[in-house]
């Protein structure tokens, strides 16, 4: 109940903006607008990364959790392939949807293995991982195409890099481990001890794809087929790391039973101290999560939830009773920072958008959590997120005392992904901000001032100071390598 709560609360929240529309002048067509169609792609995105398929259940709710993660990455996919068409997303969506074909999409095209014949799955196309690594490199190169300088164009680049080299390593080291001898003479040994490191090797090249159920699969084949192995402590505890903080499951057959193999099966190594100083932290966590989420339900509408499910808005003054307020405030602060140590950023996500959206009677818990939003992804590496996080704080708490903070961070994030003009603008605000308070006032004066003061130069005296250059592409040592003659040089269309 408390994990369809989450996952019910984050649909109401995002799905929102699916009624922003605007109304065409011909016959009143309503249009909904790229940058919309962008923001529901991303978070159905989200929403699929939410839903934990635990080990623990049964194989036909393990099938219908898989379906629905995978219906919402074909949504997602069906939106960016819609922005594609933009010249404005084109790329931000082609990446996206290489993202998509290279990671997540290899763990729910296990539904198919064995889901012949099952209502509502025939519309999945089976696809191989080759096939998705495929698609993944075609999407990715397309953005490279658009530009292959710029933040999405690297990461492209890095991307089909990551697949090229990751699939001659996986090719190369199974032809290692088929080709090991049996028997216990010196040669049958070595060639035993290049089959474990070669599996090894494929479980690290499968978890630089972000094809995670594969990563374990070879972890778990190492440790069955070499127990007594040097890589067999490391491999058991990469698999349950994987579980925890890739796959968020907790369960007995899942993570939590990885470590505790761990912790038993070899007991005395680095490995063992390290399981049971996560498991004893993990427990206390998980349990004051569970304890929270329980608090939560007692004091939930049932009626008002319901009607969430099926899709239909409720308002947030009818979802949880009055007069309780404060204490689910402080139990969704709780759930979240206890999703935060677990290093599970989708979930306290959700928590602190539940804070921001449904719980806005508390303007400080609103405001620090949207704050909390822009930061979380910024650590997760969703950077043009962490931007609208930080950029939707201004604009409904422009007096938090977060500001500042969220003003030096969303430089950070547009020097990150080579935005340099904002970033510059980003910085020099950040940097007015102190006023007559002096630098003492903000945390990060001296770091900004060095930054500005960097995209501020211009080394071959053309005009143009060093982030133009940066923005364009082009030199800050030669003059004549500059955003004009680069604009003048460009093939016309």
């Amino acid at each position: 109940m408390a994990k369809k709560l989450l996952i019910d609360g984050m649909l109401n929240i995002f799905l929102v903006s699916v009624a922003v529309m605007l109304v065409g002048c011909a016959g009143g067509i309503s249009i909904v607008p790229m940058s919309v169609k962008i923001q529901n792609a991303d978070r159905k995105v989200e929403l699929a990364r939410m839903i934990s398929v635990s080990r623990d259940l049964e194989p036909e709710k393990r099938r219908e959790l898989l379906t629905d993660k995978r219906t919402l990455y074909d949504g997602a996919i069906a939106l960016y392939t819609e922005c594609a068409a933009s010249d404005k997303y084109n790329q931000r969506a082609r990446f996206r949807i290489a993202e998509i074909y290279k990671s997540p999409y290899h763990e729910v095209k296990l539904i198919l293995s064995d889901s012949t014949g099952k209502k509502g799955l025939d519309k999945f196309p089976a696809r191989t991982s080759d096939e998705l690594w495929d698609l993944a490199v075609e999407h990715y190169q397309a953005a490279v195409d658009l530009a292959p300088t710029g933040y999405l164009g690297s990461r492209s680049k890095g991307g089909i890099s990551d697949i090229r080299k990751s699939r001659r390593t996986i090719q190369d080291k199974l032809r290692l481990y088929r080709n090991q001898l049996k028997g216990d003479d010196e040669r049958a040994k070595q060639t035993q001890d290049f089959a474990a490191q070669a599996l090894y090797d494929i479980g690290e090249s499968y978890m630089t794809l972000g094809n995670y159920l594969e990563a374990i699969g070879s972890y778990e084949k190492l440790v069955a087929e070499f127990p007594d192995h040097d890589l067999a402590p490391r491999s058991q505890f990469k698999v349950g790391n994987v579980y925890f903080y890739k796959l968020y499951d907790y369960s007995n057959k899942g993570g939590w039973g990885a470590f505790i193999k761990v912790a038993q099966n070899y007991e005395g190594s680095f490995e063992s101290k390290q399981a049971e100083t996560l498991l004893k932290k993990s427990a206390y966590t998980l349990t004051a999560i569970k304890q929270d989420q329980d608090d939560i339900n007692k004091y939930t509408n049932k009626k008002a939830m319901a009607m969430r499910r099926m899709g239909r808005y409720v308002t947030p003054d009818k979802l949880y009773q009055m007069g309780f307020r404060d204490r689910i405030v402080q139990n969704y602060q709780n759930i979240a920072g206890g999703w935060q140590k677990m290093e599970n950023f989708p979930n306290a996500v959700f928590c602190y958008g539940e804070l921001a959206y449904n719980l806005r009677g508390n303007a400080f818990a609103a405001a620090d959590a949207l704050y909390q939003i822009g930061r979380l992804y910024q650590l997760d590496g969703q950077l043009e997120n962490a931007i609208m996080g930080y950029e939707t704080l201004f604009e409904r708490a422009p007096q938090s005392i977060w500001r500042d903070e969220s003003v030096y961070q969303q430089a950070v994030c547009y020097r990150s992904i080579r935005e340099f003009e904002l970033a510059y603008e980003g910085f020099k605000a950040y940097k007015s901000l102190a006023g007559s308070g002096g630098i003492e006032k903000l945390r990060y004066y001296r770091e900004a001032d060095q930054i500005v003061r960097q995209l501020e130069q211009d080394q071959d005296e053309d005009g143009f100071m060093f982030y133009r250059e940066q923005e364009a592409g082009t030199s800050d040592r030669d003059p004549d390598d500059n955003p004009d003659s680069k604009k003048e040089n460009e093939p016309q269309a």
